[in-house]
């Protein structure tokens, strides 16, 4: 028991600060600091921006007994929480370093974090449709929870007993395939290649029109899938994207008005080149007038021009 409690005290470390939460999913989910989340049934494991967990959810009477008996070479989940009332259950596999999906994050991580989630959901013969957003509380005393392995794994060690191809791992990810992570993976990197683009359309305008702008293109892409994550997911991705491109964008437009100038500049200097071209006799007969005894005065009324044009031809 103690063993189970320390091991569920680190899982649980890796929890976001206010994750969503609730006792009833019928009624619908509240955002909570995290210690009064862990009072709730069910709650949010990963955070929106990285994922420490892969979450299976098995619809099966006997989902716990299974893993014993039909599911020979299959990694060992590190916990499953198991409804005592229909024999249902999570499975929950905990990652040594986290899978990031932020704007800066490398796509091929993801790819392969997606292919490993993907190919567990098939040997686990996992329910398709779950999106992995809320998961049963380990700590609550509604669900019957049974630790098998303390320690998490690489996405390597999960790999090495799936059937993984180089392809699946490094291909992109669609809409129609994107399940789990990689449904983030590819709302995140589809949108962000949009807005950047696109943002320039709302120079001049607020950031909630941009904001919505950037949750519309999201709401669209995430319709795409056959398992669409939830509003509040897609709002998450969303709000990551339109926040980036929006401080960003400012520089690249200081960026767009520095290159306009020194455009701008460069053709004044064309231009001056030519107008000096132009006023050439003139300055040499400025010279012949001074040299006659002229004043620069005298000179600008006698070729009609600005007696500072004159100064500046005889410096």
């Amino acid at each position: 028991m103690q063993q189970l409690e320390i091991a569920l005290e680190q899982l649980t470390d890796k929890f976001p600060s206010k994750p969503y939460c609730s006792d009833d999913l019928s009624y619908g989910l509240q955002v909570r600091p995290k210690a009064i989340a862990l009072l709730k049934r069910y709650i949010q494991a990963n955070h929106p921006y990285y994922t420490n967990f892969l979450i299976f959810d098995l619809d099966s009477p006997t989902a716990y007994i299974d893993f014993f008996y039909d599911m020979v070479g299959v990694p060992t989940p590190n916990l499953i929480v198991e409804n005592p009332e229909n024999g249902h259950a999570h499975y929950v596999y905990q990652l040594a370093t986290p899978i990031y999906n932020t704007d800066c994050s490398r796509p091929k991580p993801i790819q392969y974090g997606n292919a490993v989630y993907t190919a567990l959901r098939e040997v686990l013969k996992a329910d398709n449709g779950y999106t992995g957003l809320i998961t049963k509380n380990a700590l609550h005393e509604h669900w019957r929870t049974h630790l098998l392995r303390a320690e998490p794994y690489t996405l390597k060690q999960l790999s090495e007993r799936l059937d993984l191809t180089q392809h699946k791992i490094t291909k992109p990810i669609s809409p129609h395939e994107a399940v789990g992570l990689g449904r983030n993976c590819c709302v995140f990197h589809t949108v962000r290649k949009w807005a950047y683009v696109e943002i320039r359309k709302y120079r001049g305008k607020t950031y909630n029109q941009w904001l919505q702008g950037v949750i519309d293109r999201c709401t669209a892409l995430n319709s795409e899938f056959t398992a669409p994550m939830s509003y509040n997911e897609v709002k998450g991705i969303a709000k990551s994207i339109a926040k980036w491109t929006w401080k960003r964008d400012s520089y690249c437009y200081q960026e767009f008005i520095d290159r306009q100038t020194r455009k701008s500049k460069l053709g004044s200097s064309k231009g001056g080149t030519a107008r000096s071209i132009q006023y050439h006799d003139k300055r040499q007969q400025a010279q012949q007038l001074k040299a006659n005894g002229m004043n620069n005065t005298q000179i600008a009324k006698q070729l009609g021009v600005h007696r500072n044009s004159v100064n500046t031809w005889l410096k």
